[in-house]
């Protein structure tokens, strides 16, 4: 009676579908198959805020400009603790996993 959000959700969006492993795609398969890549995104955007917060310390040092740099340093403490906030939900599905017995992180096979 209820509505199938799998068949709905995969219908709308046929790549979708494959990315999450074929004809037995649902919607925790995709998750599972999109898990890894965002937390190489994560890495990947944690790594230029860093440069970019550094050049902005670096040049804002050289102008005596306290409002600069004290934004170069916030950007520099935010970016590490949402790096952190990454890495510990992580370590947080792990430790579910290991719980449930649930591969979170297993890469289907894509066709």
């Amino acid at each position: 009676m209820g509505i199938d959000i799998n068949k709905v959700f995969f219908l709308n969006s046929p790549n979708a579908a494959k990315i999450a492993g074929g004809v037995d795609a649902n919607i925790g398969t995709l998750i599972t198959s999109l898990l890894p890549n965002a937390l190489i995104g994560a890495g990947v955007i944690f790594f230029f805020l860093m440069v970019g917060a550094g050049f902005s310390m670096i040049s804002s040092s050289g102008k005596d400009d306290a409002k600069a740099a004290a934004q170069a340093k916030a950007t520099i403490t935010f970016s590490v603790i949402g790096f952190l906030l990454v890495i510990s939900a992580y370590f947080i599905l792990q430790a579910v996993g290991v719980i449930t017995g649930i591969d979170f992180l297993k890469t289907p096979v894509i066709p």
